[in-house]
């Protein structure tokens, strides 16, 4: 079996993206873009209020922060697969155990456990995953993996067909089956590095002749065709850095602006804007398709321009989409906000990633993001609770849309001043490249 891998025409890091793709649509479709479509019908289950519930979500998020650094160095020490047959095997239980609730505390209380499997087994092993199998086309190959998740949101109209035919209870049944029916194969065949398998980053050749020794036992020959010196930071370097703490601050107002979209994308076109749960939903499912042209466009692009000169101007464009949700006056004026929002939106999840692998190597990748991740909490966690206080506080949502897209400008300047770090022999390891 890892005699064909090595062996096949196609470069296996590929294999890697599309499995990505596969667990991120997964999680895209239930997860992260899915609680929008089950929120009114859990506000009408359980009785709760707007804060409550949109307090669910920035609690849930709060815990995948804590646990972000964690989750991380356990990926960088033990590779991908372990953890996502652990991550994934809780996501699909959770499900299961998500559609027998009655109460708001169980809500909490699963949607916290859920946090654990979506950490440790979906988004975060696959990102680092394919940061580790790439480096001059890491922008095409991340651009790619998150379209999985561009994908997994376009289900938003299929998931509240479903709701609407069977009961919200019995879809989140159906989650969990696809988590661990789907999920399983695709962590078996995921690997940590390139280097594992005796290949090179990129699918960059080697001397087959000198490698042939070296190959079972998962190094690269010194006979390679090149040298090339490859970024290698520690946690503690990183950390160091004025880029790192830009990197940080904008994050934080990245991550306010998406949780907030992705939770009451949905009830605000229900509720103050005036259209059914489906067309609602069918709106939703436009906006993480359309992003799917800025997740490979800009993932491109990336790989050819600097990313520190795009992300600004991505930031920018969500806060001017934000805004223009804000003053919808009807539904049909919202293909406007989708065109903005998304694009910007989508060319600004993988240019996160790569930027950060960019500046800081992969050796340490998924530590150094999961602290990312772990300073950008204020805004994951309460930005969903702030805004669903201020539509209990002053029934509208549209207050809040304007603060958090005046947050995301702050994150568009911060980002200005995130320039890649001094890099010295102390920062710096020896690769090979074909």
């Amino acid at each position: 079996m890892e005699s064909l891998m090595r062996t096949g025409r196609v470069f296996y890091g590929w294999y890697i993206v599309i499995g990505g793709m596969i667990v991120a649509l997964l999680q895209g479709a239930f997860y992260v873009y899915g609680f929008s479509v089950f929120y009114v019908p859990l506000v009408q289950s359980l009785g709760s209020s707007r804060a409550a519930l949109g307090g669910v979500i920035g609690l849930s998020r709060l815990e995948g922060g804590l646990i972000a650094p964690v989750a991380g160095w356990l990926i960088d020490q033990y590779g991908p697969r372990r953890l996502m047959f652990f991550g994934l095997g809780v996501m699909g239980l959770g499900f299961f155990v998500f559609s027998q609730i009655n109460a708001l505390w169980q809500l909490y209380a699963i949607f916290l456990v859920m946090s654990l499997g979506a950490s440790l087994g979906s988004s975060r092993p696959v990102t680092v995953a394919v940061a580790n199998w790439f480096i001059r086309r890491r922008g095409l190959a991340t651009g790619l993996l998150y379209a999985g998740f561009g994908l997994g949101g376009s289900f938003s109209f299929a998931l509240a067909w479903c709701i609407d035919q069977f009961g919200w209870q019995t879809s989140a049944m159906i989650g969990g089956v696809l988590f661990i029916v789907i999920g399983y194969p695709v962590a078996f065949m995921m690997r940590h590095r390139p280097e594992d398998m005796g290949l090179l980053p990129d699918g960059d050749t080697i001397d087959e002749s000198a490698n042939d020794g070296m190959i079972e036992s998962g190094t690269v020959s010194e006979s390679s065709t090149s040298v090339i010196n490859e970024v290698e930071m520690t946690p503690r370097q990183a950390m160091s850095t004025l880029a790192f703490w830009m990197l940080a601050l904008a994050y934080a107002a990245w991550a306010s602006v998406v949780t907030v979209v992705t939770v009451y994308q949905i009830p605000f076109l229900q509720e103050e804007v005036g259209v059914s749960l489906t067309t609602a939903a069918g709106v939703a499912s436009f906006f993480p398709f359309l992003s799917i042209i800025g997740r490979v466009g800009f993932g491109i692009t990336a790989d050819k321009v600097n990313v520190r000169y795009i992300l600004p101007v991505l930031f920018l464009g969500q806060a001017v989409g934000l805004s223009l949700l804000a003053i919808l006056p009807s539904i049909s004026w919202a293909p406007l906000y989708l065109v903005v929002f998304s694009l910007s939106y989508g060319g600004s999840i993988p240019l996160r990633t790569v930027i950060v692998a960019n500046f800081y190597g992969r050796k340490n990748f998924g530590t150094i993001s999961g602290l990312l991740q772990f300073v950008d909490l204020p805004g994951t966690a309460l930005a969903p609770f702030f805004v669903g206080w201020v539509f209990d506080s002053v029934g509208s949502y549209r207050p809040g849309f304007f603060i958090i897209a005046a947050m995301t400008l702050l994150g568009a300047f911060a980002l200005i001043f995130a320039r890649a770090p001094k890099i010295t022999s102390q920062h710096t390891t020896r690769g090979r490249a074909g």
